[in-house]
């Protein structure tokens, strides 16, 4: 049985939040898979200061709700986290969740490191069906990847993960986009599929 978290790294309750419970949806119904769902939503999540009290003391400065959001990602196996667009980007919860992983630089470059085994995808949550989805996934991918993680894409056609177009109707709307829709399903599907496989590990080899 492997875990899959679904972050969603936007401030409301939206279509962001749905997309990522879609996927999670489509990940457990490949079977084997049991699913977690964490919202930044109402969450205190302070920006890293680059105090380097993590340096010289081993935890970060700041007692906030950005920590636990962090251990829930370390246990998990595959991890599928969606964004609203901001300007083209992720939202800025999500950017200092992501910054706030410097506090945990000693676990994250061990040997073997954590998170090589896990895998990661990418969904963005656009008010405008071109404004900025595929930036905010390449962002969210490219957090992946300095982590170690192996990132994955979506279906056919839709690349580097799921672009949904909300038309900032604040909410999830299947009939509105199905393109989108598929995509995030996709992004769930492939994300609990690969990490089954490495769960079975059928070669015996330790990704580092």
């Amino acid at each position: 049985m492997v875990n899959i978290l679904g972050l969603s790294g936007s401030p409301r309750n939206g279509g962001t939040e749905y997309a990522v419970l879609e996927s999670l949806r489509e990940a457990q119904a490949t079977g084997g898979v049991e699913t977690t769902f964490v919202t930044l939503r109402g969450k205190d999540i302070r920006p890293c200061l680059h105090c380097d009290h993590c340096v010289r003391h081993g935890s970060c400065i700041h007692n906030d709700d950005a920590a636990g959001v962090i251990d829930a990602m370390f246990g998990a196996d595959g991890i599928v986290i969606g964004s609203p667009v901001y300007d083209m980007g992720i939202s800025g919860q999500l950017a200092c969740l992501f910054n706030r992983f410097r506090s945990r630089d000693r676990e994250l470059c061990a040997d073997p490191r954590p998170f090589a085994s896990k895998v990661g995808g990418a969904i963005a949550c656009g008010g405008s069906r071109n404004g900025g989805q595929e930036m905010a996934v390449n962002t969210i991918l490219n957090f992946c990847l300095t982590q170690g993680m192996i990132a994955v894409g979506a279906g056919c056609w839709e690349n580097a993960g799921g672009y949904v177009f909300s038309n900032d109707l604040g909410k999830w709307d299947e009939d509105h986009d199905p393109p989108g829709t598929a995509g995030a399903r996709h992004v769930g599907q492939r994300v609990a599929r690969l990490a089954r496989i490495l769960e079975a590990n059928p070669t015996g080899m330790v990704l580092r």
